[in-house]
């Protein structure tokens, strides 16, 4: 299985529902340059990124819903085990990057700073691409399961972004109502 599908399949559609946002933003980041995944070499930092995104959404719901946000830096080192990277060619991808915080004695801070630090490298790059408007209507639409207005599965991207701007109003409201996310959002996205 290549990069890209690996990160469809067992990043993106994890949870179904969140897909087409992962795809939305990631098309975006590959569009831009940002992830690159038909390159050797570039599965470590693929990976991170993929796995950041899934970060900022478990983030939102918290701040949303109150619910744990469950992505973790063990989860980073299981997608790569998973593509036959092993721990040593993690270790020199976080040491190969000097802004990353890097520990000689515990192999397991150095992955979690290398998540912390891809996690707000990716809320920067989002905010390039998108407006603090345009992700927090994207990510409480992927979220939110509307269940008093209907009940809403996207089949694709391109249907996701058209719910999206038929609802501006009643997402505009939804703003007002939970203003310290957005304020999250334009902050940054960053804890």
């Amino acid at each position: 299985m290549d990069l890209k599908n690996y990160i469809e399949e067992a990043i993106f559609e994890e949870k179904e529902k969140f897909a087409p946002l992962y795809n939305l933003i990631w098309d975006n980041f590959d569009e831009d340059g940002f992830v690159i995944t038909d390159e050797p070499d570039h599965e470590v930092d693929c990976i991170f990124k993929a796995m950041a995104i899934q970060n900022l959404i478990g983030e939102f719901i918290y701040r949303l819903y109150d619910e744990v946000n469950e992505t973790d830096f063990e989860d980073v080192r299981e997608h790569l085990q998973n593509l036959g990277i092993g721990e040593d060619k993690i270790i020199d991808y976080c040491y190969e990057n000097p802004e990353i915080d890097t520990d000689d004695e515990d192999d397991d801070i150095t992955i979690k700073n290398a998540l912390d630090y891809t996690t707000e490298i990716v809320a920067d790059k989002m905010l390039e691409l998108f407006s603090a408007d345009d992700l927090f209507d994207y990510f409480f639409c992927a979220t939110y399961d509307f269940e008093q207005d209907f009940t809403f599965a996207f089949e694709d991207t391109d249907e996701f972004e058209a719910f999206v701007d038929s609802n501006t109003e009643r997402l505009d409201a939804y703003k007002e109502e939970y203003p310290s996310v957005m304020l999250w959002i334009e902050q940054g996205m960053i804890v």
